[in-house]
């Protein structure tokens, strides 16, 4: 019985990453000020096929409200996983008025990849997210918080990177 798959077949294994819980949380705490911390943790090759981004996000209401929230990312797939708090997300519709980050910025090259922001996000589908929940975002997808309904919330995010966009980075201080 032929097929795509050899069974027994070898390929140089690549060490495996652990970021542990405790790495997590005194991220979470370590820049507990402001509106948005994204903290990035790693981004690693995979396979030379493509890189992983593991960031802490931490998301907070600035005198009791949401602060505007939309942004778009051009190749960039985004997995979060919310680990405190809640809060509602919009995904899809359009970006209203969207402005181009600057391709050759920090921001672009170290955490996002090549994405404008907007002022709000028009249409899309909300989704009131909390504790335990993921949600995939795929590239070209507008999204945003629209509310935050709690004091702040916190999510690990993953990015996939399949063009290499982004710098690798092997630990939180780099």
């Amino acid at each position: 019985m032929g097929g795509a798959f050899a069974q027994g077949a070898t390929h140089p294994a690549a060490p495996a990453t652990a970021i542990s819980a405790t790495e997590i949380n005194a991220e979470m705490e370590r820049k507990n000020t402001g509106a948005l911390a994204d903290s990035v943790l790693r981004v690693l090759p995979v396979e030379s096929g493509y890189n992983i981004g593991v960031s802490v996000v931490r998301r907070s209401q600035v005198d009791g409200k949401t602060p505007p929230d939309a942004i778009v990312h051009d190749a960039i797939t985004e997995v979060y996983q919310v680990i405190e708090g809640g809060g509602v997300l919009v995904t899809g519709g359009a970006l209203e008025a969207p402005t181009p980050f600057p391709i050759d910025g920090a921001i672009v090259r170290q955490m996002i990849g090549p994405s404008s922001s907007g002022t709000v996000i028009v249409g899309g589908t909300r989704h009131r997210v909390g504790p335990g929940d993921i949600v995939v975002i795929p590239p070209h997808t507008p999204h945003g918080f629209v509310e935050i309904t709690s004091e702040r919330i916190v999510y690990t995010l993953i990015r996939v990177d399949p063009q290499q966009l982004l710098e690798l980075r092997s630990g939180p201080d780099q």
